[in-house]
């Protein structure tokens, strides 16, 4: 693009989508920005557009606003990298500001993957769901298969027990526990929260047993 025609540039539209916004110019292509970068520019439609300034915007102050918005979700709770990194992207910052930003974050110990699944699968487990539903949680999340399988071998196994036997009795609540078809209910119940046939099992067995 030439001098005259970046002079001659103005701003069509602005649509606003979550944490991104599309500038459409004059000469019909269509920008995406961050959406926090309008506080810093606050770009109207009708308004001359200058390329170079916008350029030089994104270059230099992308990576402050990408970081305040990771610290800021770090904020309200522990998150993985694949979090972050995801939140980052569609609020359409570049993969080289994201890189920057989680090398950042990891120099300063704010990303732990290993430690989030401890405490994901601990406060999960306390809220009566079983490895497999927490496994799939964790998988989602962008924590790799290695250290979801040390996360679950090292869960504590009363705390287990405990954790399958209070969803046992939850889903036990005005059924027949001598009735073969309430018990199969209880069974689907259990594994819809992701507990395994044998504990399953085994915690009925409990509430007959102490019945």
């Amino acid at each position: 693009m030439n001098e005259a025609e970046n002079k001659s540039l103005t701003i069509s539209s602005i649509r606003r989508i979550h944490g991104r916004a599309l500038l459409t110019l004059s000469s019909g292509e269509v920008l995406t920005m961050p959406r926090a970068l309008l506080r810093e520019r606050p770009y109207k439609a009708g308004m001359p557009f200058d390329r170079e300034a916008y350029d030089a915007l994104i270059r230099d102050r992308a990576y402050a606003f990408a970081l305040e918005k990771a610290i800021t979700l770090l904020a309200a709770r522990a998150r993985t990298e694949k979090e972050i990194v995801d939140s980052l992207h569609n609020n359409a910052y570049s993969d080289v500001v994201i890189a920057k930003v989680m090398a950042r974050l990891h120099e300063a110990g704010y990303i732990n993957d290993a430690q989030f699944a401890e405490q994901w699968a601990s406060s999960r487990t306390t809220k009566g769901l079983g490895s497999r539903r927490i496994r799939m949680e964790l998988r989602q999340k962008g924590v790799d298969a290695e250290q979801i399988d040390l996360t679950l071998s090292s869960m504590d196994d009363d705390a287990v027990m405990d954790s399958a036997l209070k969803a046992a009795q939850k889903a036990s609540r005005g059924k027949d526990l001598s009735s073969p078809a309430d018990r199969q209910k209880i069974l689907a119940a259990l594994a819809r929260r992701g507990f395994d046939f044998s504990l399953s099992k085994k915690v009925i067995q409990q509430l007959i047993d102490s019945e």
